[in-house]
C-alpha cells in the first residue's frame, strides 16, 4: 500500500495557538490516517510590554520645596501596552510642579496649576516615553515641586 502525507501549519496567533495538521491518505485500498498535535508557543515581552518601575527613579531631596512623587502601573486596554502615571500632590494651599530627567522640564500637565499633577508615560520599546503636542522623549527620572498657590 503506497501513503500520501500532506502537511499543513498556520498559525491563530504570535501568542496563540499554532496548529499543525498532518494528513496521511492511502493511495490504494486501505484506510485514511489523520494525526493532528498542538503545541503552545510562548513569545518574549514586546518592546511595548517590557518597561518596568525601577527603569524611572522618583526623586524627592531633602529641600523643603521638593515633595513625594510616585508612579502607578497601569496598562493601556487598548493596545496592551504598559502605561506609568507619574503622580505628585502639593500640600495643602500649595499647586505641585513636575519635572522630568533631572530639571529638564516638565509635562503640559503641569500648566494647570492644580495641587495634584499626573503624567502618563507609555512603555515604547522598552523605554517610558512621556507625549505632548506630537513631542517625545524617554523620562528616567521624575520629581516634583510645590510653591504658594496664588489664587
Amino acid at each position: 500500500m503506497m501513503v500520501k502525507c500532506s502537511l499543513l501549519l498556520y498559525s491563530i496567533s504570535l501568542s496563540g495557538l499554532v496548529n499543525v495538521a498532518l494528513s496521511c491518505v492511502a493511495t490504494s485500498p486501505g484506510t485514511t490516517v489523520t494525526t493532528t498535535t498542538a503545541a503552545t508557543t510562548t513569545t518574549a515581552a514586546t518592546g511595548c510590554t517590557s518597561c518596568t518601575v525601577g527603569q524611572v527613579t522618583f526623586a524627592q531631596d531633602d529641600g523643603g520645596i521638593e515633595i513625594d512623587t510616585m508612579g502607578i502601573l497601569g496598562n493601556d486596554p487598548a493596545s496592551g501596552c504598559l502605561t506609568l502615571t507619574a503622580t505628585c500632590t502639593a500640600d495643602a494651599n500649595f499647586v505641585a510642579f513636575m519635572q522630568f530627567n533631572n530639571n529638564q522640564g516638565g509635562p503640559a500637565e503641569n500648566a494647570n496649576m492644580g495641587r495634584t499633577v499626573n503624567a502618563l508615560l507609555n512603555c515604547v520599546d522598552g523605554n517610558w516615553v512621556y507625549t505632548s503636542g506630537g513631542v517625545s522623549r524617554i523620562v528616567t527620572q521624575v520629581s516634583c515641586n510645590q510653591a504658594p498657590d496664588a489664587g
